[in-house]
């Protein structure tokens, strides 16, 4: 349930105020657009914000605590890799022991680590689970007979008793290949490099391809003429790319670490994938800190992340706030701070975004941007958001790019290692620790995101 209260407010700042005044602390701003008020006869009327606040409740009762638990043994198998369940429970049908195969007792622990019970009334057979959730998904489908995932339709899986949907999906596919194939022409036959001792250099035209900036392609192309014999030059290329660590626990780079960025790069579900990786996985202890009291739901967003993981959160309203919250949580592992997205040209948002680290201290910030920016953006916000210090680069949507020269670019413009790369939305599988033999294939063509 949600109580909402709509109200003016003259900026952001009094709109929070109103929001603590009238609902409680726990308040969050849903939503705010930008009104004319007052004023005779239209003239000299006032700019203010029309707001929309909220307060999210949560209902649950004691008796409600099993029916919780098996709700977040659920929530946390479709976070644990549900296609590998699903691909698991088919290949076991397949050889008709379904019935007789045991549960995979990594997830088992897991579930028992997650929701801390030992409840005999939940079921903690991945099978009956995956086949549940697929049931779900896809459709349902009885045992033995249609597979529950079913194969990307092409001509050949269309029935041939039905024409009409045949030829149009023939005619799908035919266009789908053109488009593909005119993406790999275009990929493979640009241009070498105009002018210079490189021209016509493979290793500069792959780099220029990816989008690295074509003075860096050259650099690169050159010093590798130098010294690269006998090794190939994505393996050389390898050391040309700094990474904070090898892997999830030194890759956070510290205890208490602090998350910035613009806004949509996604922030939040970085740090959802981070903490269910330490808590779930490293067997960490996890405390979450939000300050992002601004975007619609944004702490409630969190919260379910931490509900389904069974980790604390805390938000923070007031910099104030944080050391007292600090000494509350003295005994975690790991804290992860998400900060609101903030426009890098809005001077007053990175002014509130000075006095989090100031209060928080953090041991470690990670820059969060979108792999699929424009470069030029992309330099502004590491130039604007270097108010406070930045530690590492954290780069989301590979999968949404075809190009991965930015990662290139920043690192050698900017001079900071890259801590981790996320590949997509599911949590927490889609991130990585970055990796300098990764980032070089993908560089230079010899990988590619999703393969």
């Amino acid at each position: 349930m949600i109580r909402q209260i709509v109200y003016d407010a003259k900026d952001d700042a009094e709109a929070l105020a109103i929001a603590r005044e009238r609902l409680g602390r726990d308040a969050v701003i849903l939503s705010t657009r930008t009104v004319k008020r007052g004023g005779f006869l239209g003239l000299f009327r006032k700019k203010m914000l029309s707001v929309t606040a909220g307060l999210f409740e949560d209902e649950r009762t004691d008796s409600s605590a099993s029916e919780d638990a098996k709700e977040r043994i659920l929530a946390f198998q479709r976070l644990l890799e549900v296609k590998q369940a699903v691909k698991g429970t088919l290949a076991r049908e397949s050889q008709g022991n379904a019935a007789s195969a045991p549960a995979d007792p990594f997830v088992a622990s897991e579930v028992t680590h997650l929701t801390g019970l030992a409840n005999e009334n939940v079921r903690l057979d991945l099978s009956t689970q995956a086949r549940t959730l697929a049931a779900a998904t896809y459709g349902p489908a009885s045992r033995g007979a249609e597979p529950l995932v079913r194969p990307p339709m092409s001509p050949e899986t269309v029935p041939s008793e039905d024409p009409d949907l045949r030829k149009q999906v023939e005619a799908i596919h035919a266009s789908l290949q053109t488009v593909l194939s005119r993406l790999e022409e275009r990929r493979e036959s640009r241009a070498p490099l105009p002018g210079g001792e490189e021209e016509g250099d493979e290793n500069a035209r792959l780099l220029a391809n990816m989008d690295v900036d074509i003075q860096h392609a050259r650099t690169l192309a050159r010093t590798f003429r130098k010294e690269g014999s006998g090794k190939s030059f994505a393996v050389w290329l390898e050391k040309r790319i700094p990474v904070v660590g090898s892997d999830p626990l030194t890759a956070m780079s510290g205890k208490k670490v602090m998350f910035i960025g613009p806004t949509g790069v996604g922030k939040t579900t970085s740090i959802a994938k981070l903490a269910a990786i330490h808590s779930l996985w490293e067997k960490k202890r996890v405390l979450l800190l939000t300050a992002d009291t601004y975007r619609i739901a944004a702490v409630e967003q969190l919260r379910t992340y931490a509900r389904i993981l069974g980790i604390p959160i805390e938000v923070v309203y007031e910099p104030e706030e944080i050391p007292s919250l600090l000494q509350k949580h003295e005994e975690m592992d790991l804290i992860l701070m998400d900060t609101a997205g903030r426009s890098q040209r809005d001077g007053k948002r990175l002014d509130e975004l000075c006095g989090l680290y100031e209060s928080y201290r953090p041991e470690a910030v990670h820059l969060v941007m979108s792999a699929n920016m424009k470069y030029g953006d992309m330099l502004d916000v590491i130039d604007r958001m270097g108010v406070v210090p930045v530690s590492c680069l954290l780069f989301t949507k590979l999968d949404e790019t075809l190009t991965y020269g930015n990662l290139m670019n920043a690192v050698l413009d900017f001079d900071r290692p890259i801590s981790f790369v996320t590949t997509g939305q599911n949590v927490p599988n889609d991130i990585e620790v970055a990796q300098p033999e990764r980032i070089a294939r993908l560089l230079v063509g010899g990988d590619r995101v999703g393969r």
